[in-house]
Order: C-alpha cells, then structure tokens, then sequence
C-alpha cells in the first residue's frame, strides 16, 4: 500500500500516479499535516477490524512495555477491573476478553472500549493511560467500523487518532527511558519500539486517515458519487457477508456448494434489487412494504447510514481536523508529555508536522525498483516484475555453488514466457528463488514454479456435495 499510494515509500521505475485516469485533487498549501501526494491511481484503507485486533494484542503482548508519560498501559488495569469492586454489570468483561492467545477476537475489542470501561478508567488517575490507549480503539471503531457515524465525527475520530499518536510517537522519540537490567547496546539503541504500538498498525493508521480525507475531497470536487463514503463497508467483513447472501440464494435442496464467476455476478445483481427494494420501503409511507429483521438489528436502522453521507457540503474540513487536534491534547494533558513536546518546540499542530514527516522520511527506506516487463504479464503476483540490469546476483554471494550437478534438468524450450525462470534476479529477491542447472547454465526458479514443476497430480473435489466425500476417500 506505501509503495503504491506514495507513503514514504518510492516505486522508482513505475509511476503509478502519473497515469492519465489517476484521481487529482487540489490540496491547500498550508496543510502541512497531511502526507499523501495529491494523485493517487487507486485508495487503500487497512481492513479496520484487523487494525482493531492488532491494536488489541498489543495491549495484550508479552513484549510489549508501552508507555505513555509517567504511566504505562498494561492489560492488569482491565485485570484488576474484572476481579476487585466491579461487578460484570459494570463493565460487561470476561477474562476470555484478555486472553493473548485469541489474536482475532474482535467482540473483545468492542467490550474493552465500551463507554462503561472507559468510563471506570477514567475515574482512576492511576489507569489514566490505558484510558488513553482504550479511547483510541474507540476511536478506530468510530471512524471506519460503525455504520451510523456521521461524516463529521468520523473524519475527526480518525485524525484524533493520528494526531494522538503522532504526539506519544515524538514523546518516545525524545525521552529518556532507564532500564536496569539493559545491556550497553541496548542502552545506545533504548530500543523504543516496545514503548509504542508496532509499525505496522501505526502506518495503518496514518493511511487510513489520509486516504478517507482523501475520498472525501474526491467526493467534494464531484469526482465521485456519495455513495463511495459507505467507509464501513471497505472491509473483508463486508465482502464475505455478501458472499455468504449469495451462497443462500441456492435452492433449499441444491448440492452445489461452489458457483462461477458469472454466477456470482447474477447473483449479486439480485441482492443489489433487493437492497434498492429495502432502502426505498424505509423511506416509503404509504403501503411499506416490512421486512423480517433480527432483534438485535431493530435499532439499527441502515436509513441513517445514507442520510450521514449526504451532508459533505457542509462539512469543513479545516474545522474537524483542528477540533480532532485539539482532542488529542486533551486526552494526553493528564499525562505530562507536553512539557517536552514544547521543550523540543513540537507541539504546535504545524511544528509537530514537520517533524514528523522529517522523521519518517528519514526513516523510511522502502523503496522498489521493479519494472513492468510485457514478455510475464500473465503471472500476477506479487514478485513478477523484476530487473533485468545490473542489479542481479552475484553467483558467489547470493548462493554458495557446489560442483554436484546430478540434478541438473535440460529442456528444448529457450522461451520461458509464463514461467518464473530468470537469468538474472533482483537481490531483494533471492530468498524467493532457487538456483538451478539447466541447459548447462544457471538460472533461478521462483519456489511458486518449482512447486508447480514438482507437481504431478491435480486432484480436484467435485462442487456436488454429494460426491465430495466419495471422492475424497479414493484420493491416495
């Protein structure tokens, strides 16, 4: 996603933004807060539910040591919650809700930011930092999960968490951590990153937030329709539960489980009808038409979702990002960090910009020198595309060559277009290939056409159900 949209990442030899159909917006020059180049071919958003577990099991991390201010952020506070004083009325939890080994748990993430726990933290000035991290999870639910949130709090729900983060990021930065068990190179390095949430979360955070103020001003200047601000459905959630609907519209006594392509599409179409049919019937009068609805759904009503997106010309932005601004201080003043902050002269919304994007500039070396070659266009993964200059390996450091060519395959082709087998590769590479002797020579076999080399049967299962089984037991 960086490499693509720009992040502090650099494709040097593809340029993706400089296509003729890429998005253009015109962005304000004094809007130093805000990273993304201003063409970008396609978006990207991190599967929020994803961003909420991981941000969960870094509460719950062994390794993790996280600090913010004079206070650290520790699983013991909800702990301690569940055990003395509180009863499960009060909060809801379960100890199956702080348990590390359900990295996917995301029912848990919702009950740890529930308004009942936060509010518990919050009156304990001993936990004001677990408060602080748990309202960011709140926070990351707001923004980009819940389908009645307005536009308004969801773009500053999102920023809120950026500029909170970009504050606990410099403050790390800055002080000094003493450890008494540290070894000397550990005190030179003061490995911070167990202090902070890990890096990936923190750029899927960054990017989230950019990229949805980014749709945002793509729907303002009329390049897109309202419709593309349904953010809570920019999740893999979304895309299997249509894929379940679909499935369920298969005869009761149907045994075919699995479906084409084409067959999806059809169906899709249908529930498309059907959920036109249901939004229009909500706003209908006269002569609605109900349908059947779970309990537990009757008091979400999908009506507010569309009316939440239709308010975007009346939406400032310059306003919601420095109110989400101003609530990340607020949430971080109890806490001690602004007298460094202002110290090092980076607690100004600007100075504090450009400091963190000169941070991450400098310390973001991802970069990607691939090229598009037409003769592979028909692999599409993810490692097609390599150079063929002078980047290759060289024979005696990359691989150690042994004299013992017993395996060494011939062929009568001298054309490999469709098959991973290359000449040369690009170092960042190596660990992806093999060397092999062939035709007398060297070249490097991707693991993924080794393994389709190696292969010699291609045993399919039947999609009729009832012959799955039969199968599958006189398969060897």
């Amino acid at each position: 996603m960086r490499l693509a949209s720009g992040f502090f990442a650099n494709l040097t030899n593809i340029k993706l933004h400089e296509k003729s159909d890429a998005f253009k917006i015109s962005l304000p020059s004094h809007w130093a807060w805000f990273f993304l180049r201003s063409q970008q071919l396609f978006l990207f958003f991190q599967d929020a539910t994803h961003v909420a577990t991981k941000w969960r099991n870094r509460l719950l991390s062994s390794k993790a040591q996280l600090v913010l201010g004079q206070q650290g952020i520790t699983m013991q506070h909800l702990q301690d919650i569940i055990d003395n004083g509180y009863t499960k009325i009060d909060h809801g939890l379960v100890q199956t809700d702080i348990n590390p080994k359900d990295k996917q748990n995301y029912a848990s993430c919702e009950k740890i930011a529930s308004e009942d726990v936060l509010n518990i933290l919050k009156q304990n000035k001993d936990t004001q930092a677990t408060y602080v991290y748990l309202r960011l999870l709140k926070h990351i639910i707001i923004a980009y999960i819940e389908k009645t949130t307005n536009l308004k709090d969801r773009l500053h729900s999102a920023w809120a968490i950026v500029f909170t983060c970009r504050l606990w990021r410099s403050w790390i930065k800055h002080n000094t951590f003493i450890s008494s068990n540290s070894t000397r190179k550990n005190k030179k390095n003061n490995n911070k990153d167990k202090y902070f949430v890990t890096t990936p979360v923190y750029y899927s955070i960054e990017i989230n937030a950019h990229n949805l103020l980014y749709l945002i001003l793509l729907v303002k200047q009329q390049q897109l329709p309202n419709n593309a601000l349904n953010v809570h459905l920019f999740s893999s959630q979304a895309c299997e539960s249509t894929f379940r609907n679909t499935r369920a519209l298969s005869g009761t006594y149907s045994t075919m489980v699995n479906f084409t392509v084409s067959d999806f599409l059809g169906r899709a179409e249908k529930l498309s009808v059907l959920q036109q049919i249901k939004c229009y019937e909500e706003t209908n009068n006269n002569g609605r038409v109900l349908f059947p609805t779970h309990h537990k759904h009757k008091q979400k009503n999908d009506l507010t979702t569309y009316q939440n997106i239709n308010n975007i010309d009346t939406l400032n932005i310059e306003e919601v990002i420095l109110t989400a601004y101003e609530t990340a201080k607020k949430l971080l003043e109890n806490l001690e960090i602004s007298n460094l902050l202002k110290r090092h002269n980076i607690y100004q919304l600007n100075n504090l910009s450009q400091h963190v994007y000169d941070d991450l500039k400098s310390t973001s070396r991802t970069s990607d020198h691939s090229t598009f070659d037409s003769s592979h266009e028909s692999e599409s993964d993810s490692e097609d595309c390599l150079s063929l200059e002078d980047d290759s390996i060289d024979e005696e450091d990359g691989y150690s060559d042994d004299n013992n060519n017993d395996d060494e395959l011939s062929t009568t082709k001298t054309n490999f277009s469709g098959i991973r087998l290359f000449n040369f590769i690009n170092p960042d590479l190596k660990d992806s290939y093999f060397k092999i002797y062939l035709n007398n020579g060297i070249k490097y076999m991707h693991k993924q056409t080794a393994c389709w080399l190696l292969t010699d049967k291609n045993n399919q299962l039947s999609s009729d159900r009832l012959k799955r089984v039969i199968e599958t037991n006189r398969q060897e």
